[in-house]
């Protein structure tokens, strides 16, 4: 049968168009199983099987190496040899008619089928017979034309389940497929009542129902918008679909059946449905009217529908009144060109529920291809709260003190807020949609987009251009010198940049000031320093001239008022290098040296207490590191000596602690004194402040200011508390290891 042959009769099957006698030739030939008979070279049997046996009443082992042309009168067949002949060149021995010989001598009709057996080498090893009943009916079957014989085989060899019925539902005709299906050979189905075929829940309906086919019978699909289900020999049961084709012949009007199992398709549409249901997204599928086919609990939930209030209902009922006239255009317009693709990009679309209100939507679209025809499945996000979010985020930014803009990957301008409107004078409409270089002086402009990108590609909340000098560029082509702050902000467009923009063009000229107000302020301060040590270094040599040209000339009242004159202009030259020492304190960094915290607190002590009237305890576990040791042994000696100087004995006890700390070092130099009152805490380190009068305790009062600045101008910080049981104790800390910034 060729291509176009099966086509033509598959046609005539699904419009119901087929002659008396195709289907009784149909039934005719149908009903009989297949016998197989394998023979070699010579033409004795070698293989034989059951239905062999039924077919010519042999057993096998009664006709075993037997020739095969024993089992035809002479003439019906060529001898082995000729079949042999005729194989090897090519020719073909297909389906034909002839008699066949019954091992009790009795004639009958027999369809026959040779072919060659061939080895591997596809040489021929032996012949093939395939033979099948042809004697019920034979004299009929003799009439039958060569395209009803066609018809027969079409039917046969239909990829689904055949079944031709009679009035009374009994049935006529199957194919092999029905064998395959349903799980009964040909003989246990043919005069069988249909029922045999139907679960006993539907049996009771079945024969009103075939009546009234019988009654009106057209070519049309059985139970529409029903669940048919069919039974197996086993009594399994499985969905099937059924298409009714009427068929004329001389006995009255036949009914042929074809009958698809669908199990894997509802396997399937299972999943399907089990996928659709579990999303986390309303899902709503549509015919290509927009019927509403299928919706899951999401949507139920979203829209404030239940189920069956949305089935068989028009799309349009979740859409808003103003947007419906224009739904089914559009609906139309995606059926002719079908994509899975987003609805509606640019647009904000919007859904309704049924209290009537409204809220923002992304709706996804996925066209479907179906039994039914194509549908189309759409997945709805309610994305009010993301609106609410973004709106947040956007008065923030329009709230911001600074200019704020943000950029796409490919850096066009996105938004924008007042404060950036107001620094580079354009209006937002000037700048959204425009590329971020128009803000840029032209002569940065050629690297920007490289260096974008390499932000894109490794984004992290950062500065821009940290060490650089980066300036913005105004509307009406003046520079300005600015800070920007680079935010990565992830949105369902992808990944965008929100950039913090300062001016700093008025701090820059206040640093600018204050640096130079600053080094003015030093240099006055060596100066003064240089200049008023001189002139006290006259009167303290006048004043020691004085003493030593007046000595026995003079009472001890005049004698005493020159030793404390001598004694304030010493004070005053330690005030000058003390205030000189204050100025410099941020820059006493000097070189950074491997030390040993321990021993060099052991030489300061030395230096401060070398009579040994104090004792030393060192307490924790001293650092061995790079930092820097001018200050670090400015700030020991300056607690050290202080503790030593304002106790109230001659003898006492200073212990240094060393704190753990992960992030700094941190050390307490604490003394058993007699303490700094708490209300105190706060003015010993402002300058020029002594809680004792000078003539008690030589000091100009700025030691601790000294060291609180030295400290802090590393990052660090001191503070004052109460040492127990009594004393003072000032803890600082000090950055743990300098050998990175070397």
């Amino acid at each position: 049968m060729t291509p176009s042959d099966r086509n033509e009769a598959d046609s005539n099957l699904k419009s119901g168009y087929v002659n008396e006698h195709h289907a009784l030739l149909a039934a005719i030939v149908a009903s009989a199983d297949d016998a197989i008979i394998g023979s070699d070279l010579c033409g004795n049997i070698l293989s034989w099987n059951h239905a062999a046996e039924i077919l010519f009443g042999y057993s096998a082992t009664a006709i075993y190496q037997r020739p095969f042309a024993s089992l035809f009168p002479a003439g019906q067949l060529p001898d082995h040899l000729a079949l042999i002949k005729l194989l090897q060149q090519g020719a073909s021995i297909g389906h034909f008619e002839t008699m066949r010989r019954c091992q009790d001598g009795t004639e009958l009709p027999v369809a026959l089928t040779i072919s060659a057996m061939r080895d591997e080498g596809d040489n021929i090893i032996g012949l093939s017979l395939i033979a099948r009943d042809f004697s019920v009916g034979y004299r009929m079957a003799a009439r039958l034309t060569q395209s009803e014989r066609h018809f027969r085989q079409v039917v046969d060899a239909a990829p689904n389940a055949m079944v031709m019925i009679d009035r009374r539902g009994l049935i006529e005709m199957v194919n092999s497929q029905t064998e395959i299906i349903f799980g009964y050979t040909r003989s246990e189905l043919m005069g069988k009542p249909l029922e045999i075929l139907i679960p006993s829940r539907f049996q009771r309906h079945h024969p009103s129902l075939r009546t009234g086919y019988f009654a009106n019978p057209v070519s049309r699909v059985m139970g529409r918008g029903r669940d048919l289900f069919a039974l197996r020999k086993d009594g399994t049961e499985f969905p099937v679909e059924i298409g009714l084709n009427p068929i004329e012949t001389t006995d009255g009007i036949k009914v042929l059946s074809a009958i698809v199992d669908i199990t894997e398709r509802r396997r399937q549409e299972e999943r399907f449905r089990l996928v659709v249901e579990a999303a986390p997204n309303a899902m709503v599928m549509i015919d290509s009217q927009g019927m509403i086919e299928m919706v899951n609990a999401q949507t139920e939930q979203i829209f404030g529908y239940e189920r069956e209030e949305l089935l068989g209902q028009p799309m349009e009922v979740l859409i808003p009144e103003r947007f419906r006239t224009h739904h089914p255009g559009l609906r139309t317009h995606f059926f002719a060109q079908p994509s899975s693709r987003t609805m509606g990009s640019g647009r904000d679309l919007f859904g309704l529920r049924k209290d009537g209100t409204e809220f923002p939507v992304e709706i996804g679209l996925n066209p479907i291809e179906t039994e039914d025809g194509l549908k189309v499945l759409s997945a709805i996000v309610d994305i009010s709260e993301r609106k609410r979010q973004e709106e947040r985020f956007r008065l923030v930014v329009e709230a911001a003190p600074n200019a704020m803009v943000m950029i796409d990957s490919r850096g066009m301008i996105e938004m924008v807020n007042a404060q950036t409107e107001h620094l580079f004078g354009y209006q937002r409409t000037e700048l959204l949609g425009h590329p971020m270089e128009m803000l840029i002086p032209a002569r940065f402009r050629p690297q920007h987009p490289d260096l974008r990108a390499h932000y894109f590609s490794s984004p992290s909340t950062r500065a821009m251009g940290t060490g650089r000098d980066l300036f913005g560029l105004r509307k009406d082509g003046s520079e300005f010198q600015i800070e920007i702050g680079l935010n990565p902000i992830q949105t369902a467009d992808g990944l965008k940049v929100l950039s913090a923009i300062v001016d700093i063009s008025e701090r820059k000229r206040f640093t600018d000031e204050l640096s130079r107000r600053n080094q003015e302020l030093n240099n006055f301060a060596f100066v003064a320093s240089h200049d008023l040590k001189s002139p006290l270094r006259g009167v303290d040599q006048l004043a020691t001239w004085l003493t030593e040209d007046l000595a026995g000339k003079i009472d001890d009242e005049t004698n005493e008022h020159l030793r404390l004159m001598r004694i304030r202009i010493k004070r005053m030259e330690r005030l000058l290098d003390d205030l000189l020492l204050y100025f410099r304190a941020g820059q006493l960094g000097g070189t950074v040296e491997y030390i040993d915290f321990a021993e060099l607190i052991r030489d300061v002590f030395e230096l401060c207490c070398p009579d040994q009237s104090f004792r030393l305890e060192l307490q924790g576990d001293f650092p061995r590191c790079h930092t820097h040791k001018v200050p670090l042994e400015l700030v020991f000696r300056n607690l050290i000596s202080n503790a030593i100087k304002h106790h109230d004995t001659k003898r006492g006890c200073i212990a240094i602690h060393s704190i753990p700390n992960e992030q700094w070092l941190e050390f307490a130099v604490c003394d058993d004194g007699p303490g700094i009152a708490a209300e105190h805490n706060d003015r010993v380190f402002a300058m020029f402040q002594t809680l004792r009068p000078r003539d008690e305790v030589e000091g100009s009062g700025m030691g601790l200011s000294i060291i609180k600045k030295t400290i802090e101008s590393l990052g660090g910080n001191i503070k004052l508390g109460a040492n127990q049981p009594r004393g003072a104790m000032f803890k600082f800390t000090w950055p743990r290891n300098m050998a990175e910034a070397l």
